[in-house]
């Protein structure tokens, strides 16, 4: 007669566990950052990319929208840097998009119309490196939040434009939330951001 063995259950996937984590980290920053948040909803599997340096982290970028008591819904989308060794999520940038709007990136569309070179911009790489410059200045840093409404894109010479914009952010936890601002300079024909300074 066989043996009988009780089933193995699978392993959870890394990825699910990192996206409920950021999903969470998510929350929280919406509700540390705008107050009486309702009705948080998420668009779908968010997209998973390489951490910059430490091979046990990875990227999670995804969006969705939420609903202010009261208010209209409020598109956002967040960037969650997750640890596979410690099980935590290492940071979270929230974008707000602005109400009623669902795209995060809406402006670099306008600058597009006035200099069609400039449709290669993201704002979203440029407040990615002003959240990484940011992080530098203030390694305890949380909840780093931008708002879409406020950017100001402009150019200058042909091989170099600026992308101005704010935000807000905790400099330490437990901090009250305080705000920036953001100069990003990048080249129009490659979209690549060649310099970014904060001013808090």
């Amino acid at each position: 007669m066989a043996a009988w063995a009780a089933p193995v259950a699978p392993a959870k996937p890394v990825a699910v566990e990192g996206t409920a984590a950021c999903e969470k980290a998510a929350q929280d920053a919406l509700r540390d950052m705008r107050g009486l948040v309702d009705e948080v909803a998420f668009a779908g599997a968010p997209s998973r990319q390489a951490g910059a340096g430490d091979q046990d982290e990875f990227t999670l970028r995804g969006s969705g929208r939420y609903r202010l008591k009261p208010g209209t819904p409020r598109a956002f989308s967040y960037s969650c840097t997750y640890n596979t060794r410690t099980g935590a999520v290492a940071g979270v940038v929230l974008r707000d998009a602005g109400a009623g709007d669902t795209s995060a990136t809406r402006p670099a569309a306008a600058a597009k119309a006035i200099e069609p070179d400039l449709s290669r911009v993201s704002p979203e790489a440029c407040e990615s490196a002003a959240a990484l410059a940011l992080r530098k200045r203030h390694p305890r840093v949380e909840h780093i939040s931008f708002n879409s409404e406020l950017r100001q894109l402009q150019q200058d010479a042909p091989a170099r434009g600026h992308l101005r914009g704010q935000g807000t952010a905790m400099r330490a936890p437990g901090d009250a939330s305080a705000h920036f601002s953001y100069v990003c300079d990048f080249d129009p024909r490659t979209g690549r951001v060649l310099a970014v300074q904060t001013t808090d």
